[in-house]
Order: C-alpha cells, then sequence, then structure tokens
C-alpha cells in the first residue's frame, strides 16, 4: 500500500470520527491473573494418547453446508475423543501429517464421514443456508452448546432429533443484531470463549457499513469452534459507537464468563480502511477496552489442541543457547525478525514452510545460516503443541534459530489502549508467564498510533522490573505504517527504567516488507532491494544495536530477503537473535 498525504490525513480523520479515542474507559469485569493465560476446560476430557486417528478427506469445493456440518461433526468428535478426527482440506493439512509422522487409522470422504456422524450425533439444529447465511455465527453457536450438527434444509438429508430449529426462532429475529441479542441472553453462560467468523460479507466493499453478502462462510475454524463451545458472532458494526450493534457488542464483552482480557478467535476482517483491517487487533472495538485477537482462521485446532495436553513446562521446548558474542563498539549489531508469528494461519502454512527451507539453508554451512528470531504465537503451546514442538526442534537442527513473543506478547492487541486498572496488569503478567514458558526475553509490541507516547511513560514500565521476563521490545509502526513520533533521528533504543530499578530495552522499529524498490513516497523504507538494505545496515554509526522486523503482506519471503542480505553485508555488520541484542 501507498500512502500520500491525503491518505494520512483521511485516515486520521476516519479513525478520529469512528474510534472516538478520548472516550472515557468503562470499568471493565476483573478476572484473576490466573484465569488470564488458561481457558476453562470443563468442555473436554483428559486426552487419550491411545486413541484412533481417522482422516477425514474434505474437498475445498464441496457444499459450503455440507462442510459446515463436517467440521462441526469434527469438533464434536475430537471435543468428546480427544485427537480422534483430522479433515485434510489442503496441502497444509496434508503437510502436518508429515512433519508430525501422524498415521491414520482410517481415511474416509465426506459421505462415509456424516454417516458416522448421524449415528454418533443424532441430534441436530435445522437452518437454511440460502436464507439465513448472515445468521450462520449466531446458528453455530447454538449447535455448539446443544452438542448439534447443523443440518441446512438445502442438503435434502435426513437426521435425527431436532433440538433448536432455527427456520422458526429466527423467522422474526432475522438480522445479525437481533440473532446475536437472542443468543446472548439464552446460551452465553454456556460458552468458554469468543469467537468473529465471517458468514461471507465482502471484505473490500466501498460501504464497509453495509458490506454485501457475496462468498460463503470461512470454515477453517468451525471444528474448535464446536470442541470449545465458543460464542460466535460478527457484527460489521460492532466497534462502531452509537450504533445499536456498538451497544450489543460492549454489553457482550463486559457481561460473559470469559477469562479477561478476551482473546478473540477467528479474524475480525471488516472495515477495510485504506488497505488494512481498523478493528483487526479488538482493542479499541469495545468502551471496555479487555479484548485482543487470537488469529486463528485455520483448520484442525479441535485436534491439535485435544490430541495431547498443552505445554506448560519449558523444558519440553528448549531454546537454543544464545549466540557467544560481546559488545563491539566496532560492529553494528542487527537482529532478523521473522514477523506475523501471531498469526496461527501464517505458523501452519508459510512459516512451516520458510523454517524447512531455513534448516537446507543451513546444511550448507555457517556463512548460509546467521541467527534468525521467529515470533511465534504462545497459544500454540495449548491450541497445537505438538506443532510447537515441531517449531523448536526444527531450530535445534540448525542451532542457529531463535523465538521471541509476536505483536504484542500475549495477544494481537493494543496494549497501551488495554483498560488500566486491571486489563493492563492482566495482560503483562501474561505475556510474562509466556515469554517465562519459551524461553525468550523478547516480545514484538504494536500500538495505536497516538498512544505511543503513553505506551513509553506508563505501559512500557510496567515490563522493566527487576526479576521481570521481558528484557527487549521490538515495537511496529501500526496502524499503516504511521510514524511513532517519539524517536529522534540517530536514535536506535531506548533504556526504560521501572519503578524498582529494573530496566527493559525498547528498539526503533523498522519493517521490512516488500524486496522490489517500489515502495510510496512514505513508506519506500519497507520495501528495499537486499542490496539497498544491506547499504543501510552498513551505514548505520558502529556500534549500533537494532532489530528489523519482516512481515510478508509486500512479498517478502525468507529466500528473497534475509537470505540474500547475508551474501551482501559489509563485514562490520553482525547478525545476532533478539534475546541477543
Amino acid at each position: 500500500m501507498t500512502l500520500t498525504k491525503h491518505t494520512v490525513i483521511a485516515v486520521s480523520f476516519a479513525l478520529a470520527t469512528v474510534l472516538s479515542s478520548d472516550a472515557v474507559f468503562a470499568e471493565a469485569e476483573a478476572a484473576p491473573p490466573s484465569d488470564v493465560t488458561e481457558e476453562r476446560a470443563d468442555t473436554a476430557p483428559p486426552p487419550d494418547e491411545g486413541q484412533l486417528l481417522r482422516v477425514v478427506d474434505l474437498d475445498p469445493a464441496t457444499d459450503p453446508a455440507v462442510t459446515i456440518a463436517v467440521q462441526a461433526c469434527a469438533g464434536l468428535c475430537n471435543r468428546n475423543r480427544g485427537g480422534s478426527v483430522f479433515t485434510r482440506m489442503d496441502k497444509k493439512d496434508a503437510q502436518w501429517l508429515e512433519n508430525l509422522t501422524l498415521q491414520p487409522d482410517a481415511q474416509v470422504n465426506t459421505e462415509q464421514f456424516l454417516e458416522v456422524c448421524r449415528t454418533e450425533f443424532p441430534r441436530y439444529v435445522r437452518y437454511s443456508y440460502k436464507k439465513q447465511q448472515p445468521l450462520l455465527p449466531n446458528i453455530l453457536t447454538v449447535s455448539a452448546v446443544l452438542e448439534a450438527i447443523p443440518i441446512a434444509e438445502e442438503m435434502d438429508i435426513q437426521w435425527g432429533d431436532l433440538v433448536f430449529d432455527a427456520t422458526a426462532v429466527f423467522a422474526d429475529i432475522d438480522t445479525p443484531y437481533l440473532a446475536t441479542r437472542y443468543v446472548y441472553e439464552h446460551y452465553v453462560n454456556e460458552t468458554t470463549g469468543l469467537a468473529m467468523l465471517n458468514p461471507g460479507y465482502s471484505r473490500d466493499g466501498e460501504k464497509v457499513w453495509n458490506p454485501e453478502l457475496t462468498g460463503d462462510m470461512e470454515s477453517s475454524l468451525i471444528d474448535f469452534v464446536f470442541s470449545k463451545k465458543l460464542f460466535v458472532m460478527f457484527l460489521v458494526n460492532g466497534c462502531i459507537t452509537n450504533t445499536e450493534q456498538g451497544a450489543l457488542l460492549n454489553e457482550i464483552v463486559s457481561v460473559n464468563p470469559w477469562p479477561k482480557p478476551i482473546g478473540v478467535y477467528g479474524y475480525a476482517n471488516y472495515w477495510l480502511v485504506f488497505g488494512g483491517y481498523l478493528f483487526e487487533a479488538q482493542t479499541l472495538c469495545a468502551e471496555s477496552r479487555n479484548m485482543g485477537a487470537i488469529p486463528t482462521e485455520v483448520n484442525n485446532l479441535s485436534f491439535f489442541s485435544t490430541r495431547r495436553a498443552p505445554i506448560t513446562d519449558p523444558e519440553e521446548i528448549p531454546q537454543n543457547a544464545l549466540e557467544s558474542v560481546d559488545y563491539d563498539p566496532t560492529k553494528t549489531d542487527v537482529a532478523f525478525i521473522v514477523g506475523d508469528g501471531d498469526n496461527i494461519n501464517f505458523m501452519m502454512g508459510t512459516r512451516a514452510r520458510w523454517i524447512r527451507q531455513r534448516a537446507e539453508a543451513c546444511n550448507k554451512g555457517d556463512a548460509f545460516c546467521p541467527p534468525l528470531t521467529w515470533s511465534i504465537s504462545p497459544h500454540l503451546a495449548r491450541l497445537a503443541p505438538d506443532v510447537l514442538k515441531w517449531y523448536y526442534k526444527m531450530s535445534r537442527e540448525t542451532g542457529k534459530d531463535y523465538f521471541m513473543l509476536p505483536p504484542s506478547g500475549h495477544l494481537y492487541a493494543y496494549p497501551a489502549s488495554l483498560e488500566e486498572t486491571t486489563m493492563q496488569g492482566n495482560f503483562v503478567a501474561a505475556t510474562e508467564a509466556d515469554a517465562r514458558l519459551f524461553g525468550t526475553r523478547s516480545t514484538v509490541h504494536w500500538d495505536f498510533y497516538n498512544t505511543w507516547q503513553y505506551a513509553e511513560e506508563v505501559f512500557l514500565p510496567k515490563y522493566a522490573t527487576m526479576n521481570g521476563a521481558v528484557n527487549g521490545v521490538f515495537p511496529v509502526n501500526v496502524p499503516y505504517m504511521l510514524p511513532t513520533g517519539t524517536w529522534n533521528p540517530h536514535q536506535f533504543f531506548k533504556v526504560i527504567t521501572g519503578r524498582d530499578g529494573g530496566r527493559v530495552v525498547l528498539f526503533r522499529p523498522r519493517e521490512w516488507r516488500g524486496v522490489h524498490d517500489n515502495g510510496g513516497p512514505l513508506d519506500k523504507e519497507f520495501y528495499l532491494s537486499p542490496e539497498k538494505m544491506a547499504q543501510e545496515l552498513g551505514a548505520y554509526p558502529r556500534g549500533t544495536v537494532t532489530g528489523i522486523y519482516m512481515t510478508s503482506d509486500g512479498g517478502l519471503n525468507l529466500q528473497n530477503s534475509v537470505m540474500e542480505l547475508v551474501t551482501m553485508l559489509p563485514e562490520h555488520v553482525r547478525l545476532v537473535s533478539a534475546d541477543t541484542a
């Protein structure tokens, strides 16, 4: 995306109008720190390591109503018998079967699987996919709570016991607002968390407040919804103040049985403004300021999260020993960070492919294997512990790969905008627990464009304690790569001191998004070729210590960026891990 001066002005006006950023925070419901990192675990039996594995081949071209029914049944199977059903929808799913050497005991198609489901789960919810598509989030919530399969009229299939008729119940409450209110009033106390799943609205239309229904529902997280009994909603204007949807969302996130801050599964892919989803981090969405995102538009989380217990012991995922280097004022030390690790879909897809490429490169020798740090979701420890172990295993094969917390630590959120009395403290406690488990002392940090000064003066010092788990913070400019406005031209890091004398290092934001020298006037520095990036690093003053955050939304990948860069760096530029920096 290229920003012009007029674009920046328009963005600032839109943000000021929509967000009412100076609004008083509502008092948030308090939750003890121990509730922050764990979900209610009363919906699933202990994992059975001897459980038989059934793999369901689910063609992406399958009718969407059939896909929903299959994913719902997979989630219920895994809820009742941990790690028993795996759906294979694409190459990514097939690759994980190979990565983890999973041997299925049976392979079935969708028709065969639904026959099994009809016997095992005879309860069903009737609905119409064609007529009630905007209400699918609400229908899924009811179905998950009632342990019933959602069966569309269009499927023309006989099931067992009808326990909820959405075609009748929602006949006169047939808007997302009315249906969401009904489900909230009747079922919220039987759910364990919150998810936002788009039923098929256009993501890039001009009328962001009234998008057209142009596609089918993204089905990849539905299995997890059913395994965890999540409350699903998708209120396009839920983050807009002075609307009925906004009032309802505020009520829902303020009064519920979920841990706080609320980690929102799925993705808030609405209100696409100048190339970015305005509310994707969730934090600015409600007056209570008690939410952050857990980006999880990915398949088979019900399988991975139930086939074994979560990882709680750091010894199970030992980090590589840090490099044996000392600070040298004649050197320039740079930590390259593979970004977007908060997005579990990336961790299950592109990043898994990249770390395999990295292992191949490291086999060629140290010259092709500089230290590299990967941001990685702390939620993998419970959502997909075997996947997390695989990443750490791959890192030990190279000996040069390290892991750190992604933006912004425990959740993809704007932490300085969280409610200050309780939510910020809970967030810091959860992030520090994550850091200790993952064996890192570093985190990537995002904040909103107008809160960076507050973040540096009030929020980030919360990490600066004598025995703090987080010692290094690598910030990223958001949204739209607008500058933070708190740095001197030649300043590469700041040392923040906390109340008890503890310290944390805050690094200057620096991103690398593309490699074709094709950025606009305000963001060209984010799209440098490896040659120009090498020149920039070489021109830094000797003694500089800094970090570069790499993200792929501008066409960057591992091969065309840092793997080419290492052959071009001046001799005095030394690559190090984030923790070493």
